[in-house]
């Protein structure tokens, strides 16, 4: 997953987050996400009280331009997404009351998101401001490069499509660039509910390829 700009450099890179500097930095900006629940969660000092103790470094891909950090997507499968704070850890940070209410209106929330069966979910993308619309080695954007990547990961863990939802008309541009095509749930199903609730966001997949048996 790496772009050379063929003089020894290396422009564009992604990859998986491992452990040290970047992968604390990477986390500890990811914690202070969810900032369209801040009515609910507070602001971003709280929500990284919230989040970042049980943050998964192993759902997360980083994208580096000649070794700074340009941006990041978690990822959610298998049940688990870059978080899941429990019960406990809404009463730590906002106390008994508030921490239960706000601990049920986040699990309902979040219910939107979970990774169904044999699918992995793009929970969030972030490419950092100086490299929005930047044009690495050979020409590859930020958000290109982890959207690929990210469908090569799921790809390789045997899923088989890549959920997301989105808001921005380049969010969607560069989904749909990518083979996105619309979620279709099934009448009354609890898919079909939970996307109702879903305001101005669109629910979109892309279909992976699958592993031929040998």
């Amino acid at each position: 997953m790496t772009n050379s700009d063929g003089n020894g450099r290396h422009g564009l890179i992604v990859g998986l987050l491992i452990p040290g500097p970047l992968c604390e930095q990477v986390l500890d900006l990811a914690a202070t996400g969810r900032a369209g629940l801040s009515a609910l969660l507070g602001d971003a000092a709280r929500r990284h009280s919230l989040f970042r103790r049980g943050m998964r470094a192993d759902r997360f891909l980083v994208a580096t331009v000649d070794g700074a950090l340009a941006g990041y997507t978690s990822l959610k499968f298998a049940g688990r997404g870059p978080f899941g704070p429990s019960l406990g850890d809404f009463r730590r940070t906002y106390g008994w009351v508030r921490g239960a209410h706000a601990f049920m209106i986040f699990t309902m929330i979040e219910a939107r998101s979970r990774a169904r069966l044999g699918r992995g979910y793009i929970y969030g993308m972030d490419v950092l401001k100086p490299y929005r619309g930047h044009k690495a080695s050979r020409g590859h954007d930020v958000g290109g490069a982890l959207m690929r990547a990210a469908m090569a990961h799921a790809s390789a863990l045997g899923l088989c499509h890549l959920d997301m939802e989105v808001r921005r008309n380049t969010a969607r541009a560069l989904a749909r660039r990518m083979g996105a095509v619309p979620v279709m749930p099934r009448p009354l199903s609890l898919d079909r509910f939970l996307m109702a609730s879903a305001g101005e966001y669109e629910r979109l997949t892309i279909p992976l390829p699958q592993k031929k048996d040998a």
